[in-house]
């Protein structure tokens, strides 16, 4: 799945770190072609890793800020995003790299890009624009 600036939601440091996740899972996918590694996998589990961190801090900031009133379905997304990705890392660790773990990690990024980034980012992002827009005025 390749970025598009369709999928802006209006705050450019967020724009650029849904980018950077498009472009890790299209990385992946590109891996996964010409043969993954260990090292390749450690990597991206770190990166997501920080990106769950930072991410979903500054998202939440800007919709504290703006009295999101979705915030709470979005830190529950969150959440199941930061333990999802905390078990793979953990049966990485544990296990090694199997095709379970990448099926695993092209899935959840793969429903994560639809279901969250392309869907609750985007209500927010409309939101955040009215919100922004009212606050000026």
């Amino acid at each position: 799945m390749q970025w598009k600036d369709d999928y802006k939601i209006g705050i450019s440091v967020i724009d650029a770190q849904h980018k950077h996740l498009f472009i890790a899972t299209n990385e992946l996918s590109e891996a996964v072609s010409k043969g993954l590694t260990p090292a390749i996998i450690d990597n991206l589990l770190t990166q997501l890793g920080f990106y769950a961190v930072r991410h979903f801090q500054m998202e939440e900031h800007y919709m504290t800020e703006s009295s999101y009133p979705d915030l709470p379905e979005q830190r529950q997304e969150h959440q199941y995003f930061t333990k999802r990705f905390t078990e793979i890392s953990e049966d990485f660790k544990q296990n090694g790299l199997s095709p379970s773990i990448v099926h695993a990690i092209q899935n959840e990024l793969g429903l994560w890009l639809k279901n969250h980034v392309l869907a609750l980012d985007q209500a927010f992002g409309a939101y955040y624009a009215t919100a922004h827009t009212k606050k000026i005025e």
